[in-house]
């Protein structure tokens, strides 16, 4: 049997809106947990936070409590408060200064995806090219919100 070509046309073209909208959903995701961070930081108390943003203060402390990894570069290896913004991933931080400066060449294994393309080499991480435009859409974002 083969596959009916119109109806593999509209599969491909609804599987690459539903990549699209996952992706916007994941920067607004990641900008809503820094807006929620920034708060926190600006003496908002979890509970303030929790009640005005109408969630729970379980939430919120989680919200906080991952960001307090080691906030470092795993690229240039700068502190959070050497630089403007940084961005987590699963398995790294990286901040505005390399994403805005990183050259994609060697093929590796990307610490914020896990897949094996072209990456970005730092001194503890790899990053892609889709994984540094993902870090550049979040940055972006999050400093339109101020």
């Amino acid at each position: 049997m083969t596959l009916d070509e119109e109806l593999l046309a509209v599969a491909r073209k609804a599987g690459t809106a539903s990549a699209a909208a996952q992706d916007q959903a994941d920067i607004a995701k990641a900008v809503y947990h820094h807006s929620v961070l920034k708060l926190h930081r600006a003496g908002g108390s979890m509970r303030e936070i929790a009640e005005a943003l109408q969630m729970s203060h379980q939430r919120v402390h989680q919200i906080v409590e991952q960001s307090k990894r080691t906030e470092r570069c795993w690229f240039c290896e700068r502190n959070a408060d050497e630089v403007d913004k940084m961005m987590a991933g699963p398995a790294a931080l990286i901040c505005d200064v390399c994403v805005a400066e990183a050259q994609v060449q060697e093929e590796g294994t990307c610490s914020f995806c896990s897949e094996t393309k072209p990456v970005h080499t730092g001194a503890d991480a790899r990053i892609c090219r889709s994984c540094l435009d993902f870090s550049a859409a979040v940055i972006s974002g999050a400093a339109s919100l101020r």
